[in-house]
C-alpha cells in the first residue's frame, strides 16, 4: 500500500509539553497526535474538503500512535 502523499513528522511545539505527531497530507497538516495524558489524542486541522483512501489513514494514524507512544 502506497502511502507517499501521508507524512508524518515528530515535532516540539510551544503549547505542548511532549512531542507530536504531525500528520500531513499533500503538503496539508491535517491532524496532530499527542500524548500529554495517559492516552493519545488527535486533533483534525481540515481546512475545505480532503479525500484519501480510509485504509491508508488508518494506518497511519496508528504509526503516528505508534512513534508518539514510543517516545
Amino acid at each position: 500500500m502506497s502511502m507517499s502523499k501521508f507524512n508524518i513528522e515528530l515535532s516540539s511545539v510551544p503549547d505542548r509539553e511532549n512531542l507530536v505527531a504531525e500528520i500531513w497530507y499533500e503538503n496539508k497538516m491535517i491532524a496532530e497526535v499527542s500524548k500529554e495524558s495517559e492516552k493519545p489524542v488527535i486533533e483534525f486541522y481540515f481546512v475545505g474538503k480532503v479525500s484519501f483512501i480510509l485504509g491508508e489513514f488508518l494506518e497511519v494514524l496508528e504509526n503516528a500512535k505508534r512513534r508518539i507512544i514510543e517516545r
